[in-house]
């Protein structure tokens, strides 16, 4: 008998725990207390040098066969993200009293999910262009120098976490082998050189905001000059990478609660932001009590507490088929009243322009015999 792979489940535990980072990153920036050169700043800072870079690791290494990314890339990415403009209008709506429904900037942390969709729907396209990663690397590189990619369509990130999706797809199997074979020693001194970098960027490069680290617009407009926008990009490729191998590494290859998470992100990205908009309006502590002293470690623990109550409940099972539930149930809706009645309908009105002799078809072909027919006078002409 052939012998059955045992699953790795290094990945499902990773995807857990950048799922589990996400809330503390924003939580952080929102308790009271952020400040750059402080340990608040330390933690936003590591958490966004590569949560999002392993995220699109990941998404590029379980995307090897892009005509399937292709075919599932509306439902499983677009969908939801154009659910969530709704959603996240209603948020803002019923929270602040007034909100304004945006079509062309992802709301939220939403533009994820418009880069994945983007990233897989051509991805059969772009992988047969000849050293396309190095042109992605390069494009990564200037991006903060090009004025148009900011926040619109989530430009700026998306090109900007473009070479992370595409050098997961790269990655193979024994590439993976590969990068877990550092021994424990090794494994501490990478550890020793990232958070010693982190807490570098924290409280040693305090004139680059933190705003910069999230990718998502042009160096100029935060005060970033050219030239080290493009070297800090630079590093924080090498970090992204630096922490990606790591974790792989040090992560265990086990099913465990954290690799539960990571079958289970989507409620708890999107639930969270509804926690975090509450903070926004409310502060961490509701009005119950007093904000805690700046770096004390009852601050920290309200932190990280709360986003670990946020993983743990929207990603429990009841809170998880909910979710399925409603965002599943909503494409069989669309898809049924695409099938039945929008797809008819204009089979019905096509019909009639046919009986007219205006029907799309034959108006094209009209076209080209008229193109045609042109391009012979030319040919006469001269």
């Amino acid at each position: 008998m052939a012998e059955i792979k045992q699953r790795d489940y290094v990945f499902d535990t990773f995807r857990g725990l950048c799922m589990w980072a996400i809330p503390i990153s924003h939580f952080t920036r929102m308790a009271g207390h952020f400040s750059h050169a402080s340990l608040s700043g330390v933690v936003y800072i590591t958490i966004n040098v590569f949560v999002m870079q392993a995220f699109m690791f990941l998404s590029g290494y379980f995307s090897k066969k892009p005509e399937k990314s292709r075919q599932i890339a509306f439902k499983t990415f677009l969908w939801p993200y154009i659910l969530s403009i709704f959603f996240f209008y209603g948020v803002r709506k019923l929270l602040w009293g007034s909100a304004t429904l945006y079509f062309d900037r992802p709301p939220f942390a939403m533009w994820f999910m418009f880069a994945l969709f983007l990233y897989k729907l051509f991805q059969k396209n772009y992988v047969k262009i000849p050293h396309f990663f190095g042109i992605s690397f390069a494009a990564y590189l200037a991006a903060g120098c090009i004025p148009f990619l900011t926040e619109f369509l989530s430009l700026g990130r998306l090109v900007s976490y473009f070479p992370f999706f595409f050098l997961g797809y790269y990655c193979q199997s024994e590439h993976i082998a590969k990068i877990k074979s550092l021994r424990k020693w090794q494994c501490w001194v990478l550890a020793a050189v990232l958070i010693g970098i982190s807490i570098f960027l924290a409280y040693g490069l305090v004139d680059i905001p933190v705003e910069w680290y999230l990718l998502r617009r042009p160096g100029a407009e935060i005060g970033v000059d050219f030239l080290t926008d493009i070297l800090g990009r630079l590093v924080l490729f090498f970090l992204g990478c630096g922490w990606i191998v790591l974790m792989l590494n040090i992560l265990p290859g086990k099913d465990n609660y954290v690799a539960y998470v990571g079958r289970n992100t989507m409620p708890v990205y999107i639930f969270h932001l509804v926690v975090r908009q509450w903070i926004k309006k409310h502060g961490i502590t509701l009005g119950l009590f007093a904000l805690p002293a700046d770096d004390s470690v009852l601050y920290y623990v309200l932190i990280f507490g709360l986003a670990s109550l946020c993983v743990v409940v929207f990603s429990s099972k009841p809170v998880s088929r909910f979710y399925d539930f409603v965002v599943d149930g909503l494409y069989d809706v669309f898809m049924w009243l695409l099938k039945n009645v929008f797809l008819r309908a204009f089979g019905v009105f096509e019909a009639g322009l046919v009986r007219l002799g205006l029907g799309s078809v034959n108006w094209l072909g009209r076209q080209k015999e008229q193109i045609g027919a042109g391009a012979e006078k030319s040919e006469v002409k001269k």
